[in-house]
Formats: C-alpha cells, sequence, structure tokens
C-alpha cells in the first residue's frame, strides 16, 4: 500500500502544480505584462496561443487529479478519509465545471474573434476568461492547502 499511495500522492501533487502553478503564471506574470507591452492585435493572438497549450495540460491535469484522488479515496482508503477530502473533492468538482465553460464556451469564442480580428470582443473573451481562472486559482489554492494540511486540522 506504501508504494501505490505513494505514487499516487506523486501524480496528484504534480497535477496540481501543473494546472494551479500554470494559473498563477497566467494571471500575475503573462497577462501583466503583455497588457503593459503589447497592443490588441498582438496580444490576444499570443494569449489563444498560449491557452491553447496550457489547457491541454490542464485537461491532462484535471484527468490526472480524479484519477489520482478517487485511486487514493476509494482504492487506498475506502472512502474512510477525514473531511477536508470531502471538501477538495467539492472543490475538484466546481473547478472542473469552471474550467469546462471556459474552454468549451470563452475560449471557443475566443479563438473564432481573434480569427476575425474583433479585437473587442476578443478582449471581452480574455477577461471572462481571466476572471474565472482566478476564482480557480482561489479554489485551487485552497484545495491545494486542504490536501496538504487538512489532516492537521482533525
Amino acid at each position: 500500500m506504501t508504494l501505490q499511495l505513494a505514487v499516487a500522492i506523486a501524480l496528484h501533487q504534480l497535477a496540481t502544480v501543473i494546472w494551479v502553478g500554470g494559473m498563477f503564471f497566467a494571471h500575475f506574470a503573462l497577462r501583466s505584462s503583455a497588457q503593459h507591452r503589447l497592443d490588441p492585435p498582438q496580444r490576444l493572438p499570443l494569449l489563444l496561443s498560449v491557452f491553447q497549450r496550457f489547457f491541454a495540460w490542464v485537461w491532462i491535469a484535471v484527468a490526472v487529479l480524479w484519477v489520482s484522488g478517487l485511486w487514493i479515496f476509494l482504492g487506498i482508503y475506502e472512502g474512510a478519509m477525514a473531511w477536508h477530502v470531502d471538501a477538495m473533492i467539492g472543490l475538484a468538482l466546481v473547478m472542473t465545471a469552471l474550467f469546462a465553460y471556459i474552454y468549451f464556451v470563452p475560449y471557443r469564442a475566443l479563438g473564432q474573434r481573434v480569427a476575425a480580428a474583433d479585437w473587442d470582443a476578443s478582449g471581452r473573451r480574455v477577461a471572462i476568461i481571466r476572471r474565472i481562472i482566478l476564482v480557480n486559482l482561489g479554489l485551487g489554492i485552497i484545495a491545494a492547502m486542504l490536501g496538504s494540511a487538512g489532516r492537521y486540522l482533525q
């Protein structure tokens, strides 16, 4: 059981770092740098390209998080875990739903608006994505904190 748990936790943490760290970078470093240095015709296609690459990794991270989390919860501990794990599962459901919304609605629309060189509409889609990423970042930080410190809050 120890090796299985170690592998599952390592995969879970790696996927968390990729998703949450990527959101932190996108919101606090990339966005503000691009906003201050690039005009919309340069900035918005760049952001679309970054999202395209990052969102592919997020889909992988989401899958790894769900598989590894359920492996730990059901496969190793047979569902007998403390409250913080239930809270993490709830946060994961919300985060997954918010990411799916980003991907299928404003991100897809952003691609169409950038292709049409409609910079105002593209900017509005980026603003929607940015706000939802900020919410997901906050939820992801809470989930990561619960994952690392939750068992000590008994």
